[in-house]
């Protein structure tokens, strides 16, 4: 036989308990849907993105500094490709200081300071997403099962003691968990 008992319902977490009793037998199923994990979640997939579309550029403008450092031919395919993508994220910083060069090798420090200040508004743009979207919130979830020994009828033997298991997982920060658990005997 089971029963569903209803927990508590806060504006960012649904509870439902089922309980399934045979005889000898007692289990607690404690399901627990956390719309603001969930949230969470979705953030850090965000969060993912906007880092890959961080990365392309950082790794493009390396290239950039890297091919402008050998003295690549920019004439060849893959040198112009390189250059044609990158001179747009280039653009704000065309000409703030110069270039040294010699033998036809070029020191861009243009492509390493854009490369750092890129970092940092990618940075930026995280943190600000996660200060204006980020909820965070303590939950507890529980789980109990029960078995208690079937009674049989003998007049010497005793009935076997129950035992409860408890586990509790405490949620206070964003990746800080705390788990206990306890076992009984009754």
């Amino acid at each position: 036989m089971s029963e569903i008992v209803p927990g508590p319902e806060p504006m960012d977490r649904r509870e439902q308990v089922t309980v399934t009793r045979q005889p000898g037998y007692e289990e607690s199923q404690h399901v627990v849907h956390d719309v603001a994990q969930e949230r969470r979640l979705g953030m850090w997939q965000i969060t993912r993105f906007v880092w890959l579309i961080a990365g392309i550029i950082e790794i493009l403008l390396g290239l950039r500094f890297i091919l402008k450092l050998i003295a690549a031919n920019p004439a060849s395919g893959f040198a112009a490709f390189i250059y044609g993508i990158t001179s747009l994220f280039m653009a704000p910083f065309a000409g703030l200081t110069a270039s040294p060069a010699a033998g036809g090798m070029v020191l861009e420090v243009p492509t390493l300071i854009a490369m750092a200040v890129y970092a940092l508004f990618f940075w930026i743009v995280v943190r600000l997403l996660w200060l204006v979207f980020d909820q965070p919130s303590a939950r507890m979830i529980s789980s109990t099962v029960r078995e208690t020994p079937v009674q049989r009828v003998v007049t010497t033997a005793a009935p076997a003691p129950t035992v409860t298991q408890t586990t509790t997982t405490e949620t206070t920060q964003p990746g800080v968990e705390r788990t206990t658990t306890r076992v009984s005997n009754q």
